[in-house]
This record gives C-alpha cells, sequence and structure tokens, in this order.
C-alpha cells in the first residue's frame, strides 16, 4: 500500500471515530460539571439528565432534560424546561484551546421547551437573569476572531410555551408555537426575535392571531434603567377570539383586528407609538361587508409611574380623540376622555347596519355629530359626565326620507340644570338617575307636511329605553319602523294615527328590544287581498305589550257595502304553534247577510279567490286566526237567524264555523259549517238542526221575494224541528251546485194543515 493510500485510509478511520465513538462517551461525569458551570453563570440551579457528544454535523454535545430552577422567592417550579438541548461549538476557539459555544438550541417534539414567566412585587423573574448576562463579559456573537472573551452564543427555541404566573396564581394566558432567538448584536447591544400564538388555557381558542416581537436591549445595571427599542406586531386576529382571549367572554362581535407598537427609551421613562386597524366589522349573525375599516393611531409616555395616551381614529372629514391617564401606583384610579368632531352620521349608519339585523340594507344619513365626554375614577369614587349633539339630518331608507331635528344628548346633568334637579327631586322625594346613565333630550322626526314625532331616550350599562309620542300617518310610522330595524306587516293601509310608544331592551345577548304602548288609530282605509273592497276603520284603539298585541273598540265596515262590525282583535307574541301566532277575535254585527258578506269575494272566473286560503298570488301566508262572532240578526238565504252566535278558525286553507247557535221563528238553531281548499278541488260541509221553529213567526222577517217560506207557511202551522247534512265540491258555482248532496229530516208537531187531511189517530 502506497503513502497516498495509508493516508487515505488513516483519514477513514479517524472519519469512523469522529461519527461513532462520541455518542458512546459517557458523559455521566461529565454532567455535574457542565451543570454547576450553567448554575454559576445563571445564578441558578440546573439540572440536566444526560450528555452526550457529538462531531457531525458540527463538533457539539446534546443535552437533554435540561431544568433551569427558578428563584424560591417567585416559584417552586422550574423556570425553563427542555427536553433537548444543543450546543454547537465554535471551531475557531478550538485552535486556542478551549471551548466556545456558538448556538445554543432548545428544541424536542416529545418535551418542547417552556418558559415561566412570574410577576410578584413589582418585579420579574426574569430580571435577575439579565443584569447576570449584562454583568458577565462577552464579545459580540458575530465576531469572527476568538480572543479573551468568550463569544456570546446564539440562543434559539422553537416550538415552545411561554407561561404567564403573578405570585402563586397561574394565569390563563400563554404564548404556544412560540419561535425565540437571542444574541449579543454588538459590544453593548443584545438583539430579540419572537413569534408565537397566544392561547388560554381554560378555553378552545384557535383564531387569535400571531404575536411578533423584536427589538434590541442594551447592558444596563437595573432593568429599569435599561435601554429599548422594541416592535410588536399582533397580526391576524379575529375580533370574538380576541375578546376571548382578553375578557373570557365573547361579546359576539366579528371582524379581522391587527396592531402594532413601538417602544423606546427605558421601563422607567418609555416612549409608545401605537395602531390598530380593524377590517370587516360585524355582529356575528349579521353577513353585511360593507363597514369601511377603523385606523387608530397612538402616542403614549410612560414616566414616572404614570401613563398618558392620546388615541386618534380619523373618519372623514372628522375623528374621534381618546386620552387616558392612568397611574401604576394606584390602578383603580384613571381619567379618560373621548372627544367626536364632525363624526359623519353615514358613517354611524354603516355601523348600525353591522350591529343590528332588521335595518334595511340602503339605509344612511347625512350632517355629523360632535361630542365630548369624560370618566374618572379616583378613591373609588366614578364620575362621567359630557355632552353632544348632531346637526339636522336626513334619515334615507328609500325614496323618502325623515328629516330629523338636531338630537342633543348628556351623560349625568347639565351642570346648569344639576341644582334645579336637585330641588325638584327633594320636593318629589326620588333618587337622582344613574351617573352613568345617557340622555337624549327630545328631538322630531318629521312624517308629514305638519306631523312630527317627538322622541327621547335614556340608556345605561344594563339596557336601553326609547319613548315616541305623535299624531302621525301610519303609513309613514310603519315606513319609519321599518327604516329603524321594526318591520310590520302592515301594507296598502293610510289611517291617522296617535301613538304613545315605548322601546326597551337589555344590551347584554342582543336580546330583541320590546315595543309597547297605546295607540290611537282614525279613519283607517286598507286593502286586503282577495276582497274587493276597502276596509274602512273609523276608530280603534292599539295596545302593545311584551306579550301581545290588541285592537279593541274596533268600529270597521267594508266600504260600498252593508257589512260592518265592531269588536276586538288580538296577536299573541309567543305561542305554541309556528310564528306568527294566530290571530285572535271577538267580532260583533249589528246585522250581516251571509249573501252581502260572499259578495266581498265572490267567484272568479278561474275559481274562488277567498283571502288567506285560496292559491293566489294576492294571498296573505301562513294567516290563522280564531275567535267568536256574533250578530244581532245573521241572514242565510233570507231566513233570518237572530241573536247570532259562533267560533270561527280560519287557516291551513279551511275554514270551520263550529258552536253555532241563534234564534229562529221563537225557537233555536245550532250547526256546523266548513270549507276546505287544502286540495285541487275545493268541498264544504254544512250540517245542524232547528228546533221548535214556528214557520207562520217568520213571516214579515223575510223579504217578499221569498215565495217558498210564504207558500209553505200558507200550507202549514205549528213547530218544526228540522235535521240536515250537505257537501258540495268544486271551485265554482256551477261545479257546486252540480255536486250538491243534501239529507234533511223535517218534522211539524202541534200543528195544523190546510193543503193536507190527515188521520187525527195518526
Amino acid at each position: 500500500m502506497g503513502t497516498r493510500g495509508k493516508i487515505v485510509l488513516a483519514l477513514l478511520v479517524l472519519l469512523a471515530l469522529a461519527i461513532f465513538l462520541p455518542p458512546n462517551i459517557n458523559g455521566t461525569r461529565f454532567r455535574k460539571g457542565l451543570a454547576g458551570s450553567l448554575s454559576a453563570a445563571l445564578g441558578r440551579e440546573v439540572k440536566i439528565g444526560e450528555v452526550k457528544y457529538r462531531v457531525f454535523p458540527r463538533p457539539g454535545f446534546d443535552i437533554y432534560n435540561l431544568q433551569v430552577m427558578d428563584d424560591p422567592a417567585y416559584s417552586a417550579e422550574p423556570l425553563i424546561l427542555c427536553g433537548k438541548v444543543t450546543a454547537d461549538l465554535r471551531l475557531t476557539s478550538l485552535w486556542k484551546g478551549r471551548l466556545e459555544i456558538a448556538k445554543l438550541k432548545l428544541t424536542d417534539d416529545a418535551a418542547p421547551p417552556s418558559l415561566n414567566l412570574v410577576y410578584s412585587k413589582g418585579h420579574w423573574n426574569l430580571e435577575s437573569l439579565l443584569l447576570r448576562v449584562e454583568q458577565v463579559p462577552s464579545a459580540p456573537t458575530a465576531k469572527l476572531r476568538a480572543e479573551e472573551r468568550p463569544r456570546f452564543p446564539y440562543i434559539e427555541a422553537s416550538g415552545g410555551r411561554i407561561n404567564l404566573k403573578t405570585g402563586p396564581e397561574k394565569k390563563p394566558w400563554a404564548l404556544t408555537d412560540t419561535d425565540f432567538a437571542f444574541w449579543l448584536a454588538s459590544e453593548d447591544q443584545w438583539h430579540v426575535r419572537l413569534d408565537g400564538h397566544p392561547v388560554r388555557t381554560d378555553m378552545n381558542l384557535n383564531d387569535t392571531g400571531t404575536v411578533k416581537l423584536e427589538g434590541d436591549l442594551r447592558r444596563s445595571s437595573a432593568l429599569r434603567n435599561m435601554p429599548v427599542k422594541l416592535d410588536l406586531e399582533w397580526e391576524k386576529a379575529q375580533l370574538g377570539q380576541f375578546s376571548n382571549l382578553v375578557a373570557g367572554r365573547d361579546p359576539g362581535w366579528r371582524g379581522d383586528l391587527s396592531g402594532s407598537a413601538e417602544f423606546s427609551g427605558t421601563p422607567k421613562n418609555l416612549h409608545i407609538v401605537a395602531s390598530a386597524n380593524l377590517r370587516e366589522f360585524r355582529r356575528y349573525d349579521i353577513k353585511r361587508n360593507s363597514m369601511p375599516q377603523v385606523r387608530t393611531r397612538c402616542l403614549g409616555e410612560y414616566a414616572h409611574e404614570r401613563l398618558d395616551l392620546k388615541c386618534d381614529t380619523p373618519m372623514e372629514p372628522g375623528g374621534v380623540l381618546l386620552t387616558a391617564h392612568w397611574t401604576a401606583a394606584s390602578p383603580d384610579d384613571y381619567d379618560l376622555s373621548a372627544v367626536a368632531t364632525r363624526v359623519p352620521l353615514a358613517f354611524l349608519a354603516k355601523f348600525a347596519l353591522h350591529a343590528r339585523h332588521k335595518l334595511p340594507d340602503n339605509l344612511t344619513a347625512t350632517g355629523d355629530l360632535n361630542a365630548a365626554f369624560g370618566f374618572h375614577s379616583h378613591n373609588g369614587v366614578r364620575n362621567w359626565h359630557g355632552a353632544g349633539m348632531t346637526s339636522p339630518f336626513l334619515l334615507k331608507a328609500g325614496e323618502k326620507p325623515f328629516p330629523v331635528s338636531s338630537i342633543k344628548f348628556h351623560v349625568g346633568q347639565p351642570d346648569a340644570l344639576a341644582l334645579q334637579a336637585a330641588k325638584v327631586r327633594r320636593h318629589l322625594k326620588s333618587k337622582p338617575p344613574p351617573s352613568d346613565q345617557l340622555t337624549v333630550e327630545t328631538f322630531s322626526v318629521q312624517l308629514g307636511p305638519s306631523t312630527t314625532l317627538e322622541i327621547q331616550a335614556t340608556a345605561d350599562g344594563k339596557g336601553y329605553w326609547v319613548g315616541a309620542k305623535g299624531m302621525v300617518p301610519l303609513e309613514r310610522l310603519v315606513a319609519l319602523g321599518q327604516a329603524t330595524g321594526f318591520p310590520v306587516k302592515i301594507s296598502n293601509t293610510t289611517a291617522s294615527v296617535v301613538a304613545n310608544l315605548n322601546i326597551t331592551g337589555p344590551w347584554a345577548n342582543f336580546a330583541p328590544a320590546q315595543v309597547n304602548g297605546t295607540a290611537q288609530v282614525q279613519n283607517a282605509a286598507t286593502w286586503i287581498p282577495g276582497i274587493k273592497d276597502r276596509l274602512l276603520i273609523s276608530e280603534a284603539d292599539v295596545q302593545l305589550s311584551e306579550i301581545e298585541t290588541v285592537l279593541t273598540h274596533i268600529k270597521a265596515q267594508f266600504e260600498h257595502t252593508p257589512v260592518s262590525f265592531t269588536g276586538t282583535v288580538s296577536q299573541p307574541w309567543v305561542c305554541q304553534t309556528a310564528p306568527p301566532c294566530p290571530l285572535e277575535f271577538d267580532l260583533h254585527s249589528d246585522s250581516l247577510a251571509l249573501a252581502d258578506a260572499a259578495g266581498l269575494f265572490l267567484p272568479s272566473d278561474k275559481g274562488w279567490n277567498l283571502p288567506f286560503l285560496s292559491d293566489s298570488s294576492n294571498k296573505l301566508p301562513d294567516f290563522h286566526a280564531g275567535g267568536s262572532f256574533t250578530a244581532d240578526q245573521f241572514k242565510v238565504a233570507d231566513v233570518p237567524l237572530e241573536n247570532f252566535k259562533a267560533r270561527v278558525e280560519v287557516g291551513d286553507k279551511k275554514l270551520l264555523i263550529t258552536r253555532i247557535a241563534a234564534r229562529l221563528g221563537g225557537g233555536s238553531a245550532d250547526g256546523e259549517w266548513g270549507a276546505d281548499w287544502s286540495s285541487a278541488k275545493p268541498h264544504f260541509t254544512a250540517s245542524g238542526s232547528l228546533d221548535n221553529v214556528a214557520l207562520d213567526k217568520m213571516k214579515g222577517k223575510v223579504k217578499s221575494s221569498a215565495p217558498n217560506l210564504a207558500l209553505v207557511t200558507s200550507w202549514i202551522t205549528g213547530k218544526t224541528d228540522l235535521k240536515y247534512t250537505a257537501r258540495f265540491d268544486g271551485p265554482n258555482t256551477k261545479e257546486m251546485v252540480n255536486s250538491a248532496k243534501a239529507h234533511i229530516e223535517f218534522g211539524v208537531h202541534n200543528g195544523s194543515s190546510r193543503a193536507l187531511m190527515v188521520d187525527g189517530a195518526k
């Protein structure tokens, strides 16, 4: 074997030894020494499970089950835990006969690195570590040439976790999947980089965004004097998840939130520049996506344990300015103020669209708002004050806008009125309003040429109240309700309404608003689909409550007909059936003829067109009603039924008249009538009886055009009993007549006949 071959063989042997021998070297005898060296460097007890040496891919060693114990004054748990730490050696240091660590990497899939941050009695458990590192003379990490001072290693961690504790209490906040890097960038300046995902240990949150931190720390003998320059970013946080993370609950708002902050100075004298962006803001159950992006920029100073912060949110042509003053020594004491200057009401209308379900998509407003508020808390006493107003504006949600007067509002009481209000309260022995109550002074909404609705409102931390009064056109009141999120199924109706309404509701859980109050309706006219004549209501009283709407003292008549009635109609809001709940009524008519009632919706060429029942384009869907109907006189085919009473039910394409009771010819009548339009061929049924009816007493009570009745009464006298059943089918009169089937049982007793000779014994 030649010389060259021997050299190659020797290199191969050395390479094999370098690969296979170091992992098999027992590092136990070096473990205590290494742990002691680290403990001395960090000032904390260090525990090491196992040490292994390696040459490839870079000379160094691996440390397993590393534990850096915390200061007992802060916590009994380890400060740092890691399943595996790899330490790479600097090759250039070997030429000087010493070992330098070039890179420390904390990583392990089975036991990822974790760091426990503890805050207690105004200090952090990391302070002593940072100060100890500052005291150790080190050369910059990137320095190429070795010198007497060891070069500071590049320290990094991947997939780690950072936990937070306040004293002995473990907080639910943590950073997971955290990548961390730390090195000495220059002679006296460290550089730090961190990237992690914030979570709560008591919640399952998965869309809280990413927190990134990068910046420089300079050497200092005290942490509070350490110069820092840090950039913090929080990206792609979902607003609902962010609320859960920070406050532990989700108020129900959605949007994409991102923010950033720059910190410069020292911890005791810090300058802050921050910004936040909110996109696609909306309520959780609203799918609109037209909310403009909201941007806020903040400037702050933290000095002498006092934070002064100023945040500006532009809203062309104005904006909102927030200021805050807070002292660390007394965290419950603060001063906050908010000033809104020329905030466009169009922006507030957009906000309302994304906060309230039933507002129309085309809602907008002109004008602007100006306001100034202050919120103070000192020595456990809270004080809220401020006032604002809008310009007169137009509220638009259709072709015809609503002119609105200037709206003035205040929190607490204006100074000029405080003394007078206190005197009134003492006289009435009433309590003052809550200090945090927002009062909206009376303003007007114009609904007609000379008609306005007067509105006032109050709100506090729990809920709100809105009151509205005025004599206004019904159609404009309905349009205003639709524009403000209170749609009413009233169409093709005109009326004059004297309204006194109250709207109340809590803020929590987006509970629906409750409308209650009274209204007087006069001179109403409405078209009912399927009925050829308008319904005219001369007057009616309306009562709105949380459980039902009731119309009382109704006086109504169908135009151009003798059909008129009085009575009461109500609709519950809560029922066992699917909404809407069935109408309930109690109606009375002085005189009504079945022919006149049927004439309201006579059959057309296409068949019967009954409202709520027929399959026609002008039906009212989902109509259900039930109640009682009475009439002093009810004529059926010229037969006068007196003191008529019946139970009427309408729904599911069926009409059922039951419990019929009436007086006829000195006797009584009862029965049950029904109509069913649910099949292709409608069918009608009737059954009932007449008892002790004296036919001769009916003479003079029917029209002279009823020769059959006159002929019968000329033949027979006495009292008559009659039982009948009948059925007929078809969509029009001809088919109904051709299909008619009936069964009648007829009897006369205690009478005589002028046309028949009957054996007395029979």
